[in-house]
């Protein structure tokens, strides 16, 4: 098993299906560090704002940002409003040699305003039941590890961590990410899967240190 299982908190959110777990069909089997998350992180700032709803026409009712880290020996390749009904953003760490290191997405979330408690709670069912069920469909040996609720830069937010087989990548970490917006009823959920073969979680705590969890780091709500 990836993680101690625990009981933890839980919630509710509108999600969509998750990102594939491959980039491309193949396999291998170079490894992957962690990140650093101290110091200055080089990389591109994207925003998924009035401007990104304008030229996709799409609608964006909670504007974000984020950075996206890059480094002379991974490929990120970002897909934009892929399409009506799915993620805003979907982006896969790869090598040159295009194989899948890690890949994240954004889709949107809707929770009726309450106490903080109460969304959490809520978006914490959610991304423990229907959430983590649509992401490891059709895939083999689905475990969910862990839920708890967890700071997402200056945001309060839960997290669901478990693992499943993939047909061609064996092993997958999983990390969904439900962020709360304080201001808003609209917040966002980010799915994450990482290739066990090419990149070490040790703990669930490492997660941030991946590039995703990097790019999660640098998470911001945009006040327009």
């Amino acid at each position: 098993m990836f993680f101690r299982k625990t009981c933890g908190l839980l919630l509710c959110v509108a999600l969509l299906c998750s990102l594939p777990a491959s980039a491309q069909q193949m396999s291998g089997t170079v490894k992957f560090n962690l990140l650093s998350v101290e110091g200055l992180v080089v990389g591109k700032t994207v925003r998924v704002d009035e401007a990104f709803a304008s030229r996709h026409g799409l609608a964006v009712p909670a504007p974000f940002s984020f950075l996206v880290p890059t480094e002379d020996d991974v490929v990120v390749l970002m897909d934009q409003a892929p399409g009506r009904g799915s993620a805003f953003v979907k982006l896969n760490f790869i090598t040159k040699d295009r194989k899948l290191i890690e890949n994240i997405q954004f889709v949107p979330m809707t929770l009726k305003l309450a106490t903080t408690q109460e969304r959490l709670n809520a978006v914490g069912r959610l991304l423990a039941g229907t959430a983590f069920q649509r992401a490891v469909a059709n895939h083999a040996k689905p475990t969910r590890d862990l839920v708890r609720a967890v700071r997402i830069g200056d945001y309060n937010g839960v997290e669901v961590i478990g693992s499943y087989e993939d047909a061609v990548e064996g092993k997958m970490y999983l990390r969904i990410v439900g962020i709360l917006n304080p201001n808003s009823r609209d917040g966002i959920v980010a799915i994450a899967n990482v290739v066990a073969s090419r990149l070490d979680l040790p703990a669930p705590n490492d997660f941030p240190r991946t590039r995703g969890g990097v790019l999660l780091k640098n998470f911001r709500f945009l006040d327009e």
